[in-house]
């Protein structure tokens, strides 16, 4: 019997897009009367998953996480495969071993089942044992054993957007890896007493939606009596907000509350714990799934003709160095393309797209100002002039007009918060490219968590968790990525070595550096322009124009003089307004708050320069990695909190 990752298979390689990733967990004693029924409510929910969330998007891949236990972990991935969904089978424990658990008994095709679904996953991971366990315990000690199967279940509620779990419903018993406990662990997050590590119980980036399928289990004492599936998804949402009518009648009554000062009630603050949690786990899954699609359609769109290839650009821009470079930008690429081979890819679509979408906001705000000034003259010179009232008139009502569109454009298309999330996750990928190059993020990297499992994720959980709920998808983007890379096979792992310290100190480190020097100069000569061109508008209308009007007052003006006298006084009103609008312009776009970020990240990138000697061996190898390590952090942290602040400006008319 060959090794996890030595499994071949004749299925196509999954995509560079983000996908859907469903859990598994349920009883292994399944009554045999129950199993076709079983059969055809698994295939709708997966029918309904890809209806309701996916939008019937062929973009985004499904991935089913299941370790193959007899029982609901088979027929759930059976039905999987069989609807063109992939399989990822973590396995508790080295495989030779965990076939002892299905060896014929009974059931004389138990194994041969096992062996042929494993065949057909992508990968199977097989997860180390956990603190103070091993080989032999596990073989001797029942209690072990089941810590490898918590362990599993942990891995499967970590890494599932959603979870479906045949189970009867019977909560008392609490078995280790059983699967009341693994709902437990999606539901409400993993105690600190099993994480054993406040930070990764603090995130709790593992809760999200199950949905329960009632299975009865072949004993007596099973609380379920016949298969049925609790309400899930879209039907939770209707049970407590009613239909689409009755979501936009509360929407309206909200506005005109709030309209009128008044507080509005939250349903939710009424119901059951339990409840409130449900509901919101699917409030969550529906916007964190219509990011994923949106995602990956927008992915789409970079490569369809005849478009130029616009994901090319950024890939090269990811290993061009500052000069001088003693490295062959090439070379490089093709080493990180051997170690990184989705990384690099699924880096250079985000940072694509995030460059297009940052085009397009700056765009809305331009556009909104100019509509805002085209309102501000017309209203100025009607007030002022009366020929062409009429016409001012009207161009003054459609600046307001254009200042509308631009606006619920903006909204409807997302323009922004397309701009923000690929921004972050691009920049969380760049990082993870290095990683890699570097061999840091991989399974037993020196972040994992020391508790769970040392698969759990490298760059996943560096990732900062003080952020707003929206930056969630990012961090779930990144557990995905992590997971669907268990199914590639690059032909040589990421480490440290003279060639990977290369490529990171003259890409990443000296390459950042360059940027975030000549970027961050731009960015606050553009605001300084701005601000000094408001401000000498705004001055020139008490210091210069009104003592030029003050000239025409005596005597009283007549002919060209009082025309003069008008376009005067016209431009006194004018040039402070437009001053403000170019100021309130630059604020908006934060063009000084990003040069201080960005020469926060200079002044990190420059002393890394400093730090990270120019050649590695045996005595510096240990502290250049840990540097690379925490420069990775804190880059993420930074990429995180400017995402978050910049989230706080979102477009809007001019004040």
């Amino acid at each position: 019997m060959r090794r996890a990752a030595e499994i071949e298979t004749t299925m196509d390689p999954l995509p560079d897009r983000l996908p859907l990733v469903i859990g598994v967990t349920g009883h292994r004693n399944l009554r045999d009367q129950d199993v076709p029924t079983l059969e055809r409510e698994v295939a709708a929910i997966i029918a309904g998953l890809r209806h309701d969330y996916l939008h019937g998007d062929s973009e985004a891949p499904i991935i089913v996480l299941s370790s193959l236990a007899e029982g609901a972990d088979r027929l759930v991935a059976r039905v999987a495969l069989a609807h063109g969904a992939r399989l990822i089978a973590p396995m508790p424990m080295p495989i030779e071993e965990y076939r002892r658990d299905f060896e014929p008994g009974l059931n004389a095709g138990n194994a041969v089942e096992f062996d042929a679904l494993l065949a057909q996953a992508i990968a199977a991971p097989v997860l180390p044992f956990t603190p103070d366990n091993s080989l032999a315990a596990v073989r001797v000690d029942a209690a072990k054993r089941g810590q490898q199967y918590r362990a599993a279940g942990l891995f499967i509620a970590q890494h599932a957007n959603v979870l479906v779990a045949l189970w009867d419903g019977n909560g008392a018993a609490m078995a280790p890896g059983g699967t009341a406990e693994v709902v437990a662990f999606k539901r409400r997050g993993i105690p600190l007493d099993i994480a054993g590590s406040a930070r990764a119980s603090l995130d709790a980036s593992e809760i999200g939606p199950v949905i329960h399928v009632i299975t009865p289990r072949r004993k007596e004492t099973s609380a379920a009596q016949e298969v049925s599936v609790r309400p899930w998804g879209r039907a939770v949402i209707r049970r407590h907000h009613g239909g689409l009518p009755q979501r936009a009648l509360r929407a309206a009554g909200v506005f005109i509350a709030t309209v009128l000062g008044r507080d509005v009630a939250d349903k939710r603050e009424t119901l059951p714990d339990d409840e409130r949690r449900e509901l919101e786990a699917w409030e969550t899954f529906a916007a964190l799934t219509a990011l994923t699609r949106t995602f990956n359609r927008d992915a789409a769109q970079l490569t369809l003709p005849p478009r130029p290839d616009r994901a090319g650009p950024s890939l090269d821009a990811l290993f061009g160095f500052a000069p001088p470079s003693p490295i062959d930008s090439n070379a490089l690429m093709q080493t990180a393309m051997e170690r990184a081979p989705r990384w690099c890819r699924m880096y250079a679509i985000a940072d694509a797209l995030a460059q297009r979408w940052q085009t397009q906001f700056g765009r809305d705000w331009l556009h909104l100002y100019a509509c805002a000034l085209l309102a501000f003259l017309c209203f100025a010179f009607f007030s002022n002039v009366g020929t062409l009232s009429n016409l001012l008139l009207i161009l003054y009502v459609l600046g307001f007009l254009g200042i509308f569109v631009v606006v619920v454009r903006a909204h409807v298309g997302q323009h922004q918060g397309r701009f923000l999330d690929y921004r972050a996750l691009a920049e969380a990928l760049r990082v993870a490219v290095y990683w890699r190059i570097l061999g840091i993020a991989r399974p037993g990297g020196e972040i994992a968590d020391p508790v769970l499992p040392a698969m759990h994720g490298t760059i996943t959980d560096a990732y900062p968790i003080k952020q707003p709920s929206e930056l969630a998808w990012v961090k779930i983007a990144l557990r995905v990525l992590e997971l669907v890379d268990l199914g590639d096979r690059p032909s040589e792992p990421g480490r440290l070595d003279a060639a990977g310290h290369a490529a990171a100190r003259h890409g990443w480190v000296r390459g950042q550096y360059a940027y975030f020097r000549t970027r961050g100069y731009r960015l606050k000569r553009s605001a300084d322009v701005i601000t000094a061109h408001g401000l000498v508008l705004a001055a020139s209308a008490p210091f210069v124009i009104v003592p030029i009007v003050l000239a025409f007052t005596s005597p009283a003006p007549v002919g060209a003089e009082s025309a003069l006298r008008t376009m005067l006084l016209i431009a006194s009103g004018l040039l402070p307004g437009i001053g403000s609008i170019m100021n309130e312009y630059s604020e908006r776009l934060a063009l000084g708050a990003r040069a201080r970020q960005y020469d926060r990240m200079r002044m990190l990138f420059e002393r890394a320069c400093d730090l990270v000697p120019e050649r590695l061996d045996e005595g510096n190898a240990a502290l250049t990695r840990a540097i690379y390590l925490e420069l990775g952090q804190e880059a993420m942290r930074e990429s995180a909190e400017w995402v978050s602040t910049y989230r706080q400006r979102p477009i809007q008319p001019p004040k």
